[in-house]
């Protein structure tokens, strides 16, 4: 081995050795430290997992061999990473992945199969403290952006749909309106997927079709609860873009 490869291994060695002692040495803490953008050296992150492809549910010991796999792929990206704990409907193993770029949480998603991923990036405004934006990401396109995580008391009480790291509880709250500023899409008009109730445009024909694949996706039990949440979600998000397209045709 040349003197170059040789210096190239230690130094991919020496930078995965300080994400890991960075991991070992913090916790609860330091990942809520990571999350709310207070750490100078991390400016990006990835979340994601292996487990469960296609939103269906998998044996335990295939999600394990997956989550080795997705593991060892990172390593080979040089990318340290964080395994945390959550649930979401069942049990759920993933990895915070530090300075993780979008494309790559993009491409690993699809490449295992998952149905989302999220992506962070740290946002430093002239006035105030710098914070993390969260994209929820469906294939390669952001559907939901967050500016805040949540980890104080009213995640530690919450029983479902959450992460943890060493016991302790935080959150994105994709999909709460109540840290969206939007109004709920039940509150405005009725809207009918009929065709030929419709107006003619693309838009519509597109956000409709959509919109009737995710309710039948979130109708079948073969999928994970996750899963059927996940589809439950789109299914929103789309009917308010379909609301404000048809606002636009009218």
């Amino acid at each position: 081995m040349t003197f170059e490869k040789t210096l190239r291994r230690l130094i991919r060695e020496v930078k995965a050795q300080r994400y890991m002692n960075l991991v070992n040495e913090s916790g609860f803490a330091r990942v809520r430290q990571m999350m709310t953008g207070i750490v100078p050296a991390i400016d990006t992150m990835g979340i994601l997992t292996a487990e469960n492809p296609d939103g269906k549910p998998a044996p335990d010991s295939f999600n394990k061999e997956a989550n080795q796999r997705l593991a060892a792929k990172l390593a080979s990206l040089n990318y340290g990473f964080i395994p945390i704990q959550g649930k979401f409907g069942t049990p759920e193993n993933s990895f915070i992945i530090p300075n993780m770029t979008r494309d790559d949480v993009v491409f690993l998603g699809k490449k295992f199969g998952q149905e989302s991923v999220i992506w962070g990036s740290k946002i430093v405004e002239e006035v105030g403290e710098p914070f993390f934006r969260f994209e929820y990401i469906e294939g390669d396109t952001t559907i939901q952006t967050r500016d805040v995580s949540l980890g104080g008391a009213s995640a530690q009480e919450r029983e479902d749909f959450y992460s943890s790291k060493k016991g302790r509880k935080f959150y994105i709250p994709f999909f709460d309106e109540e840290y969206e500023g939007a109004k709920p899409v039940d509150g405005g008009r009725r809207i009918s997927l009929a065709k030929d109730e419709l107006p003619e445009d693309e838009r519509v024909s597109e956000l409709a079709e959509k919109i009737n694949f995710h309710v039948k996706a979130s109708l079948q039990e073969k999928r994970t609860p996750k899963s059927r949440w996940h589809h439950r979600a789109l299914i929103k998000e789309c009917r308010k873009m379909l609301d404000e397209v048809l606002s636009e045709v009218d």
